[in-house]
């Protein structure tokens, strides 16, 4: 059946429909508006993130606000004043640590106190403030001696005085290659601990064997009396 066309739009339906879709708009411009008006929103230009499409041979849009073209992205890199040639051509060495100074012996100082007569407290008080350098006795470790060696070399097997050159060993003169298969070793005879030799053929076994069995003739295939004269059709 043909379809059914529909009646034609009377003046007021028409101006009647005007008015909505005035309204509609209307609407979604009050809501943009609104949007806009909203703290933290994103402006309006912006493209929702969800509805860009992929493009074939280009970046898809953006949906940030992307800061003007002589921005510079990345960390930006405090360079000191000393480069790598600077550090490969200047050796600057180090400063040497302070010898270790003993600490102050209060057991000796006592002791040298009482040497010298001071038998009361304040008197060993005021020998001590007199006398701060008593300290212990530094210690220094000494070098341990190397035990020497009954044979100073030269070790190993001597070398002989042939001059042999190097060419020979670039070239490959010294590998044969007449025998191509012979780079796995043949462990054909090589018997395994703990494994047991394959099982001996019986009768039974010899029976079952395919191979042994003899070759039957193929035999005619069969057809009944009244047929065997007839010829075959092409």
């Amino acid at each position: 059946a043909a379809p059914r066309e529909s009646p034609p739009m009377t003046s007021s339906q028409a101006l009647f429909h005007t008015h909505a879709l005035h309204r509609v708009v209307l609407a979604m411009a009050q809501a943009k508006k609104s949007l806009e008006a909203i703290p933290g929103a994103p402006p309006a230009y912006l493209k929702k993130k969800t509805m860009i499409k992929d493009r074939v041979g280009e970046v898809r849009s953006t949906s940030y606000v992307l800061p003007t073209g002589g921005h510079i992205y990345g960390k930006a890199c405090q360079r000191d004043g000393e480069g790598a040639s600077e550090v490969l051509t200047t050796w600057v060495a180090a400063t040497p640590s302070q010898p270790k100074e003993s600490q102050r012996s209060f057991v000796k100082t006592n002791k040298k106190a009482l040497l010298e007569g001071c038998i009361t407290a304040k008197a060993q008080r005021v020998y001590a403030q007199d006398h701060p350098n008593i300290r212990f006795k530094q210690v220094s470790g000494k070098k341990a001696e190397s035990i020497s060696v009954p044979y100073q070399g030269p070790f190993g097997i001597g070398t002989s005085g042939k001059d042999e050159s190097i060419r020979p060993l670039i070239e490959v003169d010294y590998t044969s290659f007449k025998q191509d298969g012979a780079d796995y070793p043949d462990l054909t005879r090589l018997t395994k601990k703990g494994r047991l030799p394959p099982p001996k053929a019986t009768i039974a076994s010899m029976g079952h064997d395919v191979r042994q069995r003899p070759v039957e003739e193929p035999k005619e295939p069969w057809v009944m009396k009244k047929f065997q004269n007839v010829k075959a059709r092409q």
